[in-house]
């Protein structure tokens, strides 16, 4: 998550400020409040079902508590969806930290919740991480049945309470994707990174419509243990390793494709594209860059490492003023209300507040720099998590009680 003085800022760019093909295709952007009647207490996911109703759902973080309500810039109807009862740890990244509808939501009324379990008082650990299925109420389509939790997932016991990821979504394979960190404090300690056999350092893929196994979910015949002998000796949940904390991914509504902002350690954030297999680096690289040689870890000989698409610095240079201390991954906009950024991939940084788009052909990056001019913008927005409504429509969700939407930066600003 983005508030620990180990993380690192996310990424725009490597080692240039801007990609050279077509920075000036980018637009300038500011930004307003989106829904000025509503506010919420740390609100670090939203989401939406596909079923019509044009509701937005926001969670907040410490106060286990998912709320809905219509996507209209005047209302005020904010209305208790879920009061999560199970006891949660919450230090500063832990928490309610994520939620995702099943793509079937209209039909079967589904939806699940990522969040930091203690069950110290029922003889099990005080921190570990929990994907739960919840399902709205019988009686009542703007509220949830508390009692119907299922754990799903349950990761293993975590030693540390930073570093948890939190972010679960599924992709157009109908499968639940769900990103865990590297198990936290500093550096790698567990050399979870490059340990496929564990569920820390990675995206984990399941099937929760079909168990098998004794579990609660199936494994996807494509995961790579499943698929390719070379894999064998991977945990048949890892779809991807060397990671450090994405704190937030998301698909492309229209490619399908997969974007992930990796939060770094000492000096610099990254952007993934994430392919099935893949291999992003952590614990040997932080970004481009090599991480702790002397230790002399070997990357998994399944999967060589694959580099970001761009990257973006801790501490100011000349060359790279465009800053920031921890990654918040965004959307590709497929929106309508800003042409320009159309097939742009949006992101920001917690601590700087700055925002950043790239354009990508092929996997590479073609454009990349700042959204918005930090010399004009006075706000600065503790940027949580970013969403999307069922229009493609963008919006910030930032530490400070309100939702932030982008909107074009006015002529002579």
């Amino acid at each position: 998550m983005p508030f620990s003085t180990f993380f690192a800022v996310l990424g725009v760019i490597a080692p240039a400020i801007a990609v050279a093909d077509d920075v000036k295709s980018l637009p300038q952007l500011t930004t307003e409040v989106a829904f000025p009647n509503l506010k919420f207490d740390l609100p670090v996911a939203m989401d939406h079902p596909n079923d019509g109703s044009n509701l937005l759902f926001v969670i907040e973080q410490h106060q286990g508590k998912v709320w809905s309500f219509p996507n209209d810039k005047e209302t005020s109807q904010k209305q208790l969806f879920l009061q999560l009862a199970a006891p949660m740890s919450k230090e500063n990244e832990e928490g309610l930290l994520g939620l995702a509808f099943h793509p079937k939501y209209k039909e079967n009324g589904q939806f699940f919740i990522y969040y930091s379990a203690n069950d110290s008082a029922t003889g099990g650990p005080n921190r570990r991480s929990v994907v739960s299925r919840f399902q709205v109420s019988k009686s009542d389509p703007r509220t949830a049945d508390p009692k119907s939790e299922e754990r799903i997932w349950i990761g293993p016991d975590d030693p540390f309470g930073n570093h948890n990821g939190g972010c679960i979504a599924f992709g157009p394979d109908g499968f639940l994707y769900i990103t865990l960190g590297d198990s936290g404090s500093a550096d790698d300690p567990l050399r979870t990174g490059q340990n496929p056999k564990d569920h820390f350092g990675s995206i984990l893929r399941i099937d929760v419509d079909n168990p098998s196994g004794g579990k609660a979910y199936g494994i996807p015949s494509d995961n790579p243990a499943r698929r390719d002998p070379k894999f064998a000796h991977w945990a048949p949940e890892v779809y991807c390793i060397g990671l450090r904390n994405v704190w937030k991914f998301s698909f492309d509504r229209e490619t399908g494709k997969l974007w992930a902002g990796d939060v770094g350690q000492n000096l610099y954030e990254m952007v993934h594209i994430i392919k099935n297999g893949g291999n992003y680096g952590w614990s040997i690289k932080e970004a481009f860059h090599p991480f702790m040689p002397q230790r002399r870890i070997k990357a998994d000989p399944a999967s060589p490492i694959s580099p970001p698409i761009v990257e973006y610095p801790h501490k100011p240079t000349a060359e790279r003023p465009d800053d920031g201390k921890s990654i918040t991954g965004g959307y590709v906009y497929r929106g309508k209300a800003l042409n320009d950024l159309v097939g742009v991939y949006v992101y920001g940084d917690y601590d700087t507040g700055r925002i950043w788009g790239v354009r990508e052909k092929d996997g590479k990056a073609v454009a990349s720099a700042e959204l918005i001019d930090r010399k004009v913008e006075k706000k600065k927005l503790a940027i949580a998590a970013f969403g999307e409504d069922p229009q493609g429509e963008l919006y910030i969700l930032a530490f400070g009680d309100q939702i932030h939407r982008l909107v074009p930066r006015k002529a002579g600003l």
